[in-house]
């Protein structure tokens, strides 16, 4: 009997996070009222669970499980429009998984397939992805065409030692200052002479700009950039300034300019090669999930590397392993100092984690998480369930 998509449920989370708290440069620095305070207006990354089945969502039925953000509009966009058009899909191969990847993408052409839809898509993707791996009995990783395999790993955030304890080897950390504060090239400076003084010679360092800077701002930095020997300057201007991220690609000299983590399409994705971007970074649960990595992956230039955003996820974990052209794996660091790197209250459990500065994917089927039911009743705001009665199309 072909297993096919007969029940879903979409959960909204309302849960506190240090992503949008952590202080970081931004783009609405320029605004005094939001500079320096990315929670002020970062209004879009509420967290939206979403479970898909072919029979029960109970826990002794295959679920395929995914998170992505976007809030209240995004878990609406997946009740109301694409989960109902996604009942009745087979899903027993990843031809089939990539076919409703591209049915989904279809139906959102109407209001815009980016963004916020797809983060939605993404979701679905992922999801899909994970329960057919555990209809198969095979971790997606190989569903993908590769095999686990080890990883090194780079801690986000500004705790080095903290990085250090935990076994990590390299930290990427986040410019605190940018052209619209007082005095910020000077700080800007500071804190990346203070962080290689921090790090010592054999730790590796990157650093982030979060689309908070300007290309004078930038070109004015890269010395200092040089001098500290950062492995990379990420992001430092919205990825759709290509005349911009040109500009500074020219100045870094050695240091690579990576970005494209808030590009949510692979159109937009790929324009940024040709702008001197050298390590392209879509996150898997914003540009469409493992179907659309897989499709960039296959249309990347030569000498591009692929380091997906916050890749330390389960997903992450598995298409890193999959994908040749991805080298390293990305660990946002919110335990605090003298917690294991799980000491955190997340959605899924059971995902892998960073072991001596490296992380591995695993056998279990799927991605080889389960759903945290008390993280999912403090804070579950809405939830919508969907089944074959609301389907769009009814397969025969």
């Amino acid at each position: 009997m072909t297993a096919r998509l007969r029940r879903a449920r979409v959960t909204l989370l309302r849960a506190p996070t240090r992503l949008a708290s952590s202080e970081i440069t931004a783009p609405m620095d320029r605004f005094v009222d939001h500079r320096g305070r990315r929670a002020s207006w970062y209004g879009s990354m509420e967290t939206v669970l979403v479970e898909l089945g072919v029979d029960g969502l109970d826990d002794a039925s295959p679920v395929g499980l995914a998170v992505t953000q976007g809030g209240a509009a995004v878990a609406a966009l997946l009740a109301d429009h694409l989960l109902p058009l996604a009942m009745g899909t087979p899903i027993t191969d990843a031809d089939g998984v990539e076919r409703l990847w591209e049915r989904m993408r279809l139906a959102t052409l109407p209001y815009g397939s980016d963004g916020l839809a797809a983060m939605a898509r993404s979701a679905i993707d992922i999801a899909a992805w994970d329960l057919l791996g555990r209809l198969s009995g095979a971790p997606v990783v190989r569903l993908l065409g590769g095999e686990p395999r080890r990883l090194p790993v780079y801690a986000t955030g500004n705790d080095i030692e903290h990085h250090r304890a935990l076994g990590l080897r390299t930290s990427k950390i986040g410019l605190r200052a940018g052209p619209w504060h007082d005095d910020g090239l000077r700080s800007a400076i500071t804190q990346i002479e203070d962080a290689r003084a921090l790090a010592g010679d054999d730790h590796g360092l990157m650093v982030d700009g979060w689309m908070g800077l300007d290309v004078p701002f930038a070109v004015a930095l890269a010395p200092a950039l040089r001098e500290a020997r950062m492995q990379w300057l990420e992001e430092p201007l919205p990825p759709d300034d290509v005349d911009g991220l040109s500009a500074i690609a020219a100045a870094l000299g050695e240091v690579l300019l990576a970005s494209g983590e808030h590009a949510t399409s692979e159109r937009a994705l790929l324009a940024l090669p040709p702008s001197g971007v050298r390590v392209l970074q879509p996150d898997l649960a914003w540009c469409g999930g493992i179907t659309a990595l897989r499709r960039l992956h296959r249309a990347l230039p030569e000498g591009i590397e692929l380091a997906p955003h916050l890749s330390g996820a389960p997903w992450g974990v598995h298409v890193a392993a999959a994908l040749p052209s991805v080298r390293r794996v990305e660990w946002y660091v919110e335990s605090s100092p003298g917690e294991p790197f799980d000491a955190v209250d997340a959605p899924l459990l059971g995902g892998p984690v960073p072991l001596d500065g490296e992380i591995a994917s695993g056998d279990a089927p799927g991605l080889g998480v389960a759903v945290d039911r008390g993280h999912v009743e403090r804070w579950a705001v809405d939830l919508r369930a969907v089944d074959a009665s609301h389907a769009s199309i009814h397969a025969d």
